[in-house]
């Protein structure tokens, strides 16, 4: 019996070390890494951005909530795009949006607006657009323009403009 409790315990004190430094060095590991950033829409939110003060923001109104994407992919030649445009819930009873996409030209205002949306309530979705003309095959680079409004009085307020790469194929 005491020869097979010397075997037991001479087996079970390396394993119980190994165990031991492993989590050691699994907790280094974890301790070392840089904190994963948060991703919204494309947009990587800074690591150290802090909410508000006590003492800041007294009276002031909620922020727009806003969902985007960052790249689009389209069959060619199609007049009827199906996208997924949508003003999230978050934004009830406070702001409207509007969509629209623009390519880059040559004109007077600088840009050729591809389509236009109408005010789209919160928690609504727009699944297609109808382009102002058809695309031929290839890789454009688009800005997408989202304004919000206030919903009391129509009012635009700041808006977002975001670079999508839209690949027509």
């Amino acid at each position: 019996m005491k020869k097979k409790s010397v075997v037991y315990i001479l087996f079970s004190i390396p394993v119980a070390v190994l165990l031991i430094f492993d989590f050691i060095m699994l907790g280094i590991v974890l301790f070392m890494q840089e904190p994963p950033q948060r991703s919204t829409g494309g947009v990587v939110l800074d690591p150290s951005a802090v909410d508000e003060r006590p003492d800041e923001g007294q009276g002031s109104s909620p922020g727009v909530t806003v969902a985007g994407f960052s790249a689009l992919t389209i069959p060619p030649d199609i007049d009827t795009v199906p996208i997924d445009l949508y003003n999230p819930i978050e934004n009830n009873g406070l702001y409207y949006m509007t969509f629209e996409f623009r390519l880059p030209d040559d004109s007077e205002e600088g840009f050729e607006v591809l389509f236009k949306t109408g005010y789209v309530a919160p928690g609504k979705h727009i699944y297609q657009v109808t382009l102002s003309h058809r695309l031929p095959a290839g890789e454009y680079t688009v800005q997408m323009l989202i304004q919000p409004y206030r919903m009391s009085d129509l009012t635009p307020t700041n808006n977002v403009s975001a670079v999508v790469k839209l690949t027509v194929k």
